[in-house]
């Protein structure tokens, strides 16, 4: 047989904090794409949470019929190489909380 207990009793327990990440993510092109012209993209990122974040792996994948111009790939006016999974553009970036950060870069429809 089970032990009753009665209280009161008093329990402690550490501080928990719960960070909730908020982004709104908007890629945007021109409407209107020539043949043998490149397309490019504008992808704006803004942290609407309450923390800075570092180290987020920017993902896109990209259509089958198209391939990544080498040498487009900006994150906030600095060139720098992505790297490429299959059609996959990846790079980690960091988003902080006082201003959007802006990742630029064209592709070629395929041959």
């Amino acid at each position: 047989m089970a032990e009753e207990c009665f209280g009161p009793f008093i329990f402690e327990s550490n501080d928990v904090e719960t960070k909730i990440v908020d982004l709104q993510i908007i890629k945007q092109t021109c409407p209107h794409v020539l043949a043998g012209r490149d397309i490019c993209y504008s992808v704006t990122v803004v942290n609407n949470s309450d923390a800075n974040m570092s180290g987020i792996l920017f993902s896109d994948q990209l259509d089958e019929s198209v391939v990544y111009v080498a040498g487009t790939f900006e994150i906030d006016g600095e060139f720098v190489i992505p790297m490429m999974a299959g059609n996959t553009i990846q790079y980690p970036i960091d988003i902080s909380t006082d201003k959007p950060t802006i990742i630029k870069f064209c592709v070629r429809v395929a041959d």
